[in-house]
């Protein structure tokens, strides 16, 4: 995927997608490789919320269990991201 302008390998199991209407009010943090939404994040109510098709919280064992691996390692930094954007601290 792309991680705001960064290539990323994130877990992914039959994930959704989001498509936003034109001028939507989201923050697109991520896209797949064929340029849709991947991670979101939009106001609901008097707050935000944030969506991910992939899984920034996939911690080695989820990897381990598919007999998969992750060419950038398995690192929290994008869970992290999502959450402060969530929450708006960033």
């Amino acid at each position: 995927m792309n991680w705001q302008g960064r290539p990323r390998h994130m877990y992914f199991q039959d994930g959704p997608a989001f498509f936003l209407d034109p001028g939507a009010d989201a923050t697109v943090l991520a896209t797949y490789p064929n340029k849709t939404a991947a991670v979101v994040v939009a106001p609901y109510g008097k707050g935000r919320v944030g969506v991910s098709g992939p899984h920034p919280e996939a911690d080695a064992s989820w990897y381990a269990d598919k007999d998969l691996s992750n060419p950038d390692g398995v690192h929290f930094d994008l869970a992290y991201e999502l959450i402060e954007a969530t929450a708006g601290r960033r």
